[in-house]
């Protein structure tokens, strides 16, 4: 049974529609990014100061969280994925009545959330159920602009109002105004068409992505924590696992209940009651296993290697209400020693391509602009070792045990993994290797160049043998004085710490 259990007449015929060592490469990450950050918004300008930071980053940071597999034939050429245009320029609205369930992925290095929402808009009110995919659950219950934690059943029910809770019932328009459909691509095999949201501070956007088959919510993304869609919002990273129309709710019989409550003297916190779930010693295995049947917190072990050659292509969505996402292309060959990971910009763009070239113990930044002219910037590590996975601190927080709408390739591993605190990275592959999807979430809030970045991943080829030319270093970055991995940074700033463990360094060539 849920927490506050919806059932018998009121969901007569509905049925779910889908079944603290800081390791080296982070280290090194974190160097990266502080040794980018100045160089970007001076070869680039405007655009970069928002883009780079975040996509340049992605670039470098993605091809060290793909997932590994056994090398395969080389296939047709790598195809870039493509948006198409947008089938329908206004707003998705929700039914007036609903239930959804989501796996939800937080800020914070906590636990994975499995969340179960009914909502009836003729109150409005929203119910939430929270179930922590590793402990604890609770029932969060808004009307107006009030939030109760619930416990008790439908017989015996306690509302306990949160004092801290800026929370309002969800809205049938999740989009805020400004905000735009980029274009219609699939995600998974699943049809969604791209809304991005403008956000403050500007430019910032967060994300939603509707399913184009009834548009409902198939994925959101914020990139920070807010309070304007509840829960939802306040985590970083969710998808939908099912979601249904509903005739008829309950939520009104909670409204009368938790209206007849006592006002507590002292409020609980919000952020107490959250606690709560992480540290509590029970699971609500019974209902986790009505909701997703599928997911598992247990994670067989990983002692994962590169193969020595791989081909991919992705979508990186930088958060930027200004730009879209950018298809990209990455290129592996270790023995060449080599890696590139191209971006490709849009026709009206200044720039044609941006190269991330990872060359044996060096590493480039090659910028292609539409003038002809290019420019190289020695501000990157080397080639990755194809080992170096196994030096990753990162834990398996759930999979997922079959092909589900979610993971039509099959069974898939979520992975956390640590970051330059408090940020971290969220991961899914396949258990046979294939990529699904990265993210990364910020710093802080309010630093516009602490992006979350999000790659979503489509060709995908191990074994993909690269051409010796697609590595071949520009003349422009010949005569380049390579810096030193002792000392990448600004002047007089602490030498960034090594990243041999990794990559192939000067200090650390083989």
């Amino acid at each position: 049974m849920s927490i506050v259990s919806i059932t018998d007449t009121d969901q007569t015929g509905a049925k779910a529609l889908t079944r603290p060592r800081r390791a080296p490469h982070l280290r090194c990450i974190r160097s990266e990014r502080r040794a980018l950050q100045p160089i970007c918004a001076i070869v680039h300008g405007s655009i970069w100061r928002i883009i780079c930071p975040s996509v340049l980053y992605i670039a470098y940071c993605l091809t060290l969280l793909c997932p590994i597999a056994f090398a395969q034939g080389r296939g047709d050429p790598l195809a870039l994925p493509r948006m198409e245009p947008c089938r329908n320029d206004s707003h998705p609205l929700l039914p007036s009545k609903w239930r959804g369930v989501f796996l939800m992925a937080p800020f914070t290095p906590t636990q994975l959330v499995l969340s179960e929402f009914f909502h009836d808009g003729t109150l409005p009110a929203t119910l939430v159920n929270l179930y922590g995919v590793r402990s604890g659950s609770i029932a969060l219950f808004v009307i107006g602009n009030k939030t109760y934690a619930l416990s008790g059943n439908r017989s015996d029910l306690s509302c306990e109002e949160l004092g801290d809770a800026r929370w309002l019932p969800l809205p049938r328009d999740l989009l805020a105004e400004g905000a735009q459909c980029v274009g219609s691509a699939p995600i998974s095999e699943t049809s969604v068409e791209w809304w991005k949201i403008p956000i403050q501070p500007a430019p910032l956007a967060d994300w939603v992505w509707f399913k184009a088959s009834d548009r409902t919510p198939f994925r959101l993304l914020f990139e920070h924590p807010g309070d304007h869609l509840a829960v939802l919002s306040s985590f970083a990273f969710s998808y939908q696992v099912s979601f249904e129309s509903l005739a008829e709710t309950n939520l009104a019989t909670i409204a009368a209940s938790c209206a007849r409550a006592r006002r507590a003297m002292h409020l609980t916190a919000m952020h107490g009651v959250l606690d709560a779930m992480r540290r509590s010693r029970s699971r609500a295995d019974a209902e986790i296993k009505r909701l997703f049947p599928e997911i598992d917190v247990g994670c067989p072990p990983m002692h994962p290697r590169w193969p020595d050659a791989l081909g991919m292509t992705m979508f990186l969505t930088p958060l930027n209400i200004g730009y879209n996402p950018v298809p990209a292309e990455v290129l592996y060959s270790w023995k060449l020693r080599a890696q590139r990971t191209r971006m490709f910009w849009p026709a009206d763009s200044p720039f044609v391509n941006d190269d991330a070239l990872m060359l044996a113990a060096h590493g480039y930044s090659v910028i292609r602009k539409r003038t002809g002219a290019v420019q190289c910037i020695p501000s990157l590590p080397g080639t990755p070792r194809p080992e170096w996975l196994r030096e990753a601190p990162c834990s398996c927080e759930a999979t997922i045990d079959a092909a589900t709408p979610l993971t039509p390739y099959g069974p898939v591993q979520i992975l956390r993994c640590p970051a330059t605190p408090p940020r971290l990275f969220w991961t899914w592959h396949t258990a046979a290797g294939r990529p699904m999807t990265f993210m990364v979430t910020p710093s802080r809030g309010d630093e516009p160049t602490a992006l979350i970045t999000l790659a979503d991943y489509y060709a995908w080829v191990p074994g993909y043998a690269s051409d010796e030319s697609a590595f071949a270093r520009p003349t422009e970055c010949g005569n380049l004085p390579l810096r030193s991995r002792t000392n990448l940074g600004p002047p007089g700033a602490q030498p960034a710490e090594p990243c041999g463990r990794c990559h192939l360094t000067p200090d650390k060539p083989r």
